[in-house]
């Protein structure tokens, strides 16, 4: 099958990672605050059962980039990596993207800020006048994202995953969430850490979500809860529970494709409760397929097969096809994994996946990622596998940032009709 260039160019972009010209390059960049940008560098480090970045970079880098020909446009998220082949520059307010010293024919832009996350909202938080932004996420162009709050507690025990780098604030960062970086103040008491914000917490969120509902863009587009890990999974479904449910009586969330990215669930009245509200599909990331990777990779999630019953148990509840997984492809053999993958589908379990990406100042940051052929030959059978059993992709080729699932599938599906 021919390849566009924007499908090679994306994963060329995840597996290498890109360079850019100057030094400083988009640190100098005109108005570069408009556009969607994170610092070059990250340094999570752990501090009495508190996660910060401790990095001293202050050069800027974008985190999005869009490509787009006459037919076609994609979204990639970006990292720094000074050996790779593709080259970023910048000519004013205009990029171009090459490998080897070649232009490549395709366009390539900076995505820029979403204007209505930078509206005030009514509240302020110790004297800090609070944004929508503070509240919710816009992904790629498409998804708007929900945290339930900052962190992941198996950072904050030690038992993380072990390709994550989790993105944690700096030290001087305005916190407006309830972060997990407070746990331990309350003794674990999650009820309580919990209740400390919530109110406030809940006032904001409802506002943001008001200004994003009220935008057309937005209303029938994707809408993706997601909560890191508790050390209890009834204190994470207890907290689903109540944020969905508060939105709930305020947004009509028929409007959105609602997904809820959570560890599994503690009970099957909290996962027909979640469906009640208005998800509708739930997402259990598993990593990996197999007992001991699984163990080795993901020290801190539930037990590997308790996870795989609970997927299955899912399916009970939301349907064949509306159950999701996220796995991160390059850590095991190809083979073995759409192995493990063909028998989840067989359950009504859809696999998605992202490139493994080495990330800097964490323990598998020496691995390679998968080459280009790894990852295209990998997608044609997973994409087999969705057609086989009426399975679509997560998102869009403009909100998947870190897969060309969307990309391979849309080449396929005139061909299965």
């Amino acid at each position: 099958m021919e390849r566009s260039q924007i499908t090679k160019t994306k994963i060329n972009l995840l597996n290498q990672g890109v360079c850019f010209g100057p030094p400083n390059l988009f640190t100098d960049f005109p108005n570069i605050n408009r556009y969607k940008t994170k610092h070059l560098y990250t340094r999570p480090t752990i501090i009495d059962g508190r996660v910060f970045d401790l990095s001293k970079e202050e050069n800027l880098i974008p985190s999005e980039l869009l490509l787009h020909d006459d037919s076609r446009v994609s979204l990639t998220k970006l990292r720094f990596n000074p050996d790779s082949e593709l080259i970023l520059e910048a000519d004013g307010a205009e990029t171009q993207l090459s490998i080897g010293g070649r232009a490549l024919d395709l366009v390539s832009n900076l995505v820029p800020k979403e204007e209505i996350l930078e509206r005030n909202t009514p509240l302020e938080v110790g004297g800090y006048h609070t944004k929508v932004g503070d509240y919710i996420d816009i992904v790629g162009l498409d998804r708007v994202s929900i945290l339930f709050f900052d962190g992941c507690s198996n950072w904050n025990y030690g038992k993380q995953c072990q390709f994550c780098d989790l993105h944690p604030r700096r030290v001087t960062d305005q916190v407006i969430r309830p972060t997990t970086n407070r746990l331990r103040d309350f003794q674990d008491d999650t009820t309580e850490w919990w209740d400390e914000n919530r109110e406030d917490y809940f006032a904001g969120l409802r506002y943001a979500m008001q200004q994003i509902d009220q935008d057309l863009r937005f209303n029938h587009g994707n809408l993706y809860f997601m909560a890191g890990n508790l050390p209890e999974s009834e204190d994470t479904w207890r907290i689903a529970r109540d944020l969905i449910g508060d939105l709930a009586r305020e947004i009509d969330l028929s409007k959105y494709q609602t997904i809820l990215n959570i560890a599994p669930h503690d009970s099957l009245e909290s996962l027909c409760e979640i469906k009640r509200l208005g998800i509708k599909q739930v997402q259990y990331n598993l990593e990996v397929i197999s007992r001991d990777l699984f163990e080795q990779i993901c020290p801190g999630k539930l037990n590997y097969d308790a996870f795989i019953a609970k997927l299955i148990e899912a399916v009970g509840v939301f349907g064949f096809g509306s159950v999701r997984s996220n796995f991160v492809f390059g850590l095991q053999s190809k083979e073995e994994l759409l192995k493990g993958i063909d028998e989840l589908a067989q359950n009504g379990i859809v696999a998605d996946y992202s490139a493994f990406q080495p990330k800097k100042n964490t323990p598998l940051c020496n691995l390679k990622s998968p080459s280009q052929d790894d990852v295209l030959d990998f997608t044609d059978r997973l994409v087999e596998i969705y057609l086989q059993y009426g399975f679509k992709p997560i998102f869009s080729t403009v909100s998947s940032r870190s897969s060309v699932i969307n990309e391979v599938y849309n080449d396929r599906l005139p061909q299965s009709i």
